[in-house]
């Protein structure tokens, strides 16, 4: 069974919307700048009531943030709410939290970090740019091939998983790939701000062969030109 309707929840559907020994939870505050005690609320709800309906699965997903690890994001309240929320997964007898970073994929969330520096460059809005900042980013589309073998383990229960790839980039080529793919010059102003917080993938380097994902020198360019290129 599958709980949402956004890019997440579209990615499992196929081979688990019809299964009943599965939950996959890809719903909730998708605004990491939320601060609405409302929104986290109804979230705490849905996801309390689908743990209650899904009290028989095999494995109940639930998709948490690398943020956490994030010294810039630690205090926000999306942060400590989706903290919050891992809580209640992990006292599931099958939950398994995967964390994600910055996921790439056909969205419609204008506060993504990729789909908000496609819009500024591709209106030739000038932004700021935080040059100490490093983002993690994957394919949506690898974060499934990756989880499957997760979910399909049931030794992984009642774990948090890192489900990331395997480097970190600087804001400048996140940028610079974009403008690759948009073909336009981006306008920013350079700030001295942000970090690089480590995310430990550890757990899934060994599925990453069979999983057929491969994080090589190319993979940043491939992956923004997949969704923002100009024959998109």
């Amino acid at each position: 069974m599958i709980v949402g309707s956004g890019l997440l929840a579209r990615s499992f559907a196929d081979a688990y919307s019809q299964r009943d020994d599965v939950c996959i939870y890809a719903a909730g505050v998708s605004n990491s700048a939320c601060k609405s005690s409302d929104e986290f609320a109804r979230e705490r709800q849905r996801l309390a009531d689908a743990l209650r309906t899904a009290h028989h699965v095999g494995v109940f997903v639930y998709f948490g943030t690398c943020s956490v690890a994030d010294p810039d994001a630690q205090d926000m309240s999306y942060v400590q709410h989706k903290l919050a929320m891992e809580g209640l997964v992990q006292a599931h007898p099958q939950g398994l939290v995967i964390r994600l970073p910055q996921v790439a994929g056909k969205a419609f969330n204008t506060h993504n970090l990729l789909n908000y520096l496609y819009a500024r460059i591709s209106r030739s809005e000038c932004f700021e740019l935080w040059s100490k900042a490093k983002r993690n980013i994957i394919d949506v589309g690898d974060v499934a091939a990756i989880a499957n073998y997760l979910i399909a383990d049931k030794t992984v229960r009642n774990t948090t998983i890192n489900v990331a790839n395997t480097v970190n980039y600087s804001m400048q080529d996140i940028v610079h790939a974009m403008e690759r793919a948009v073909g336009k010059q981006a306008l920013f102003d350079a700030a001295e701000r942000g970090h690089e917080y480590p995310i430990n993938v550890e757990r899934i380097i060994p599925m990453l062969v069979k999983a057929g994902v491969v994080f090589d020198s190319t993979y940043l360019d491939k992956v923004i030109g997949k969704y923002y290129g100009m024959a998109t």
